[in-house]
C-alpha cells in the first residue's frame, strides 16, 4: 500500500507555548483558572483564553500568574524556553503569531509539548 507523504511543519505560537507551561503549573498547583482569573481582575474565559494563547499576556499578568503559582515570571519563562529548544530540536516552528489554526501542524505541535510536560511532570 503506498504511503501518503504530507509536508506539515509543526507551528505552535509562543504565546500557546507559555500557556501550556502555566497550565501545567496552574493543575499541579490544584488552582483553577476562576481563581488566577480573580487575582488577574477578569473573567474566567478572558484568562482561557490566555492559557490558550488567543491573547498575548502582558508581564504585569504574567507576574500575578506566576505569584498565585508560588513561582516568578523568570521560572515560567525559563520553563517555556526550554520546551522551545525541545520543540526545536524535533522540527517545530515557533511563531509569534497569536495562536488560532487548528491544522494538523498545530496538533503535532501541541502533542509534543504534551508528552515533554509529561515527561518532565513524571520526572520530579
Amino acid at each position: 500500500m503506498a504511503r501518503i507523504s504530507t509536508s506539515v511543519t509543526p507551528k505552535i505560537a509562543y504565546a500557546a507555548l507559555v500557556g501550556r507551561v502555566i497550565e501545567h503549573y496552574r493543575l499541579k498547583a490544584g488552582v483553577n483558572q476562576g481563581q488566577i482569573a480573580h487575582a488577574l481582575g477578569i473573567t474566567q474565559s478572558a484568562y482561557s483564553r490566555l492559557e490558550q494563547g488567543q491573547s498575548a499576556m502582558n508581564v504585569v499578568q504574567l507576574n500575578a500568574v506566576a505569584t498565585q503559582l508560588r513561582m516568578t515570571p523568570a521560572q515560567l519563562l525559563q520553563d517555556a524556553e526550554r520546551y522551545v529548544a525541545h520543540l526545536r530540536a524535533q522540527g517545530v516552528e515557533i511563531t509569534n503569531d497569536k495562536q488560532g489554526s487548528s491544522g494538523a501542524g498545530l496538533l503535532i505541535a501541541l502533542g509534543l509539548l504534551a508528552a515533554l510536560i509529561a515527561a518532565a511532570g513524571s520526572a520530579e
